[in-house]
């Protein structure tokens, strides 16, 4: 085993000593394994956001990426339309969406939200919450239609 080996690195954020093999800083969360990712964002922007912002891995220092625009595409997305694995914005879809109309597995939105567990005013959903509900299980003040024996 060469000395390199053994020997323990310092992270490249906080400068702090690494445990040989250690992914993450145990100080500073830093990722040891460098992985850039993509980020594009266009040249326009409306209210100093850009109109259209795609992320997804991680930044130099490890953290994830987070999409913000008028529409955003990314792991976190967050704008006006928003795409990812979470999505907030006015329309949101993605695993765990929030937002005014909401499309995903698990759906929060303020006017309406489509997914396997949805909350909103309208949801519709396996599991449904709100003012008017349809689904399987529904859980609100007007049902529209629900799945039962």
């Amino acid at each position: 085993m060469a000395e390199s080996d053994s020997a323990s690195a310092n992270c490249a954020n906080c400068g702090n000593p690494l445990p040989p093999r250690f992914a993450v800083c145990p100080q500073c969360g830093a990722r040891k394994i460098v992985s850039h990712g993509y980020e594009w964002k266009s040249a326009g922007t409306w209210m100093g956001e850009p109109l259209i912002h795609i992320a997804f891995g991680s930044d130099p220092t490890g953290r994830p990426r987070t999409a913000r625009g008028v529409i955003a595409i990314g792991q976190r997305a967050f704008g006006g339309i928003a795409i990812g694995i979470m999505a907030g914005g006015i329309v949101s879809i993605g695993i765990v969406a929030g937002g005014i109309f909401s499309l995903g597995v698990v759906a929060v939105g303020m006017v309406a939200a489509v997914g396997v567990n949805a909350a909103g005013m309208l949801a519709v959903g396996v599991v449904a919450a709100g003012w008017k509900v349809g689904g399987v299980a529904v859980f609100g003040e007007k049902v529209l239609f629900s799945i039962t024996r």
